[in-house]
């Protein structure tokens, strides 16, 4: 009986921890983030802030994955994003004449701007798309995205190949020219405020029926739920934030071209989610964008194609072993450890009985 009682105690305490553990470890994971830029060299922040703005990215895309639908033109928003911010914020010696006096607007409004285009082009797709949804949301958002790369190469004014310069901000007369950790931060905010609006999304009304339309489509469609329209809802404001970190990449690298945000992009954002786990609506694309992100910039510095194989690699390894990704580890340890104290919980209670 004391043996059994005291195997209760620790597995009480072991969850009580565990539970305390997860409650703290985003302002945890937050302090690190603030003091990260001072203590690392600038080779660390190259690979960091494009982790960080591709965590936005795949945090909407996850959105889209719990709705039940797969989506392949992440990419193409991020690039109409990306186009937009660069016209409206591109100086006058780079604009015409006629547009300058109209544009040439804050780098952070042509940023939100570049959100809500992509938000409204989404809107435009879902609606059409999304009755059917499945493979055929699918196809259409991937051949989405070519046409977007199709029309930045040939459209007249947008430098083709070359790309548009995107200028960098100006905001609170900090050095986003000569130093990287004003752009961090900036990408660390946007990072932060996608973060808590999904988070607050998959905890509320809106969360829970998106989750229904995953789970059992035709059970919530006989009950009400209007399956398009929260597909729909999940697609924009993905989209939404796709267009903000496509505009924060351009203007990151100064540049945005129509080979800068494809079906390659498109693919990474999908297997960041993938390796890092979607049955969190925020932790799995983040951890997976911080990984991958960092991993696939040092891997193309050493051998032009060691990137996709080593990527799929990791994604065969994560299917075979970590079927809800880097994120279900935690709970795979935690469900071994109850599962010992179980074991050990029943030799006690046998050895009480023989007794």
């Amino acid at each position: 009986m004391e043996h059994t009682s005291r195997n209760e105690v620790r597995g009480s305490a072991w969850n009580t921890g565990y539970d305390q553990a997860r409650r703290y470890l985003p302002f945890f994971a937050l302090i690190v983030a603030v003091i990260f830029p001072f203590v690392a060299g600038g080779a660390p922040l190259s690979y960091t802030v494009p982790a960080l703005i591709w965590a936005i990215a795949a945090i909407g895309w996850t959105a889209i994955f719990r709705t039940g639908q797969f989506s392949m033109g992440q990419g193409g928003l991020m690039l109409i994003g990306g186009y937009v911010s660069a016209i409206l914020t591109a100086s006058p010696p780079i604009n015409s004449t006629a547009t300058a006096a109209v544009f040439h607007w804050p780098v952070l409004v042509g940023i939100l701007i570049g959100g809500i285009a992509a938000a409204i082009l989404a809107l435009i797709l879902g609606v059409i798309t999304l009755r059917l949804g499945g493979l055929f949301f699918a196809t259409v958002t991937l051949a989405f995205g070519e046409v977007v790369r199709v029309l930045g190469t040939n459209l007249p004014g947008l430098a083709g190949v070359t790309g548009m310069p995107a200028p960098d901000p100006q905001i609170f007369g900090l050095d986003f020219e000569h130093s990287k950790i004003p752009f961090y931060f900036l990408a660390l905010g946007a990072l932060i405020i996608t973060s808590i609006v999904f988070w607050r999304i998959d905890r509320s009304r809106l969360g829970r029926l998106f989750r229904s339309v995953s789970s059992n489509p035709n059970l919530a469609s006989q009950t009400g739920v209007h399956l398009t329209k929260y597909r729909v809802i999940a697609f924009v404001v993905a989209g939404f934030f796709a267009g903000i970190a496509g505009a924060l990449f351009s203007h990151y690298l100064r540049v945005v071209t129509p080979t800068l945000f494809g079906f390659t992009e498109s693919t990474m954002i999908l297997i960041m989610c993938t390796v890092g786990g979607t049955r969190n609506p925020v932790a799995g694309a983040i951890v997976g964008a911080l990984l991958l992100s960092p991993l696939g910039d040092y891997l193309t510095s050493l051998l032009q194609g060691a990137k996709p194989l080593v990527f799929g690699v990791i994604v065969v390894l994560v299917a075979f072993f970590l079927i809800d990704g880097i994120t279900g580890v935690p709970n795979l340890i935690r469900n071994y450890a109850v599962e010992r104290l179980n074991r050990s919980r029943g030799s006690g209670q046998a050895a009480e009985l023989a007794e």
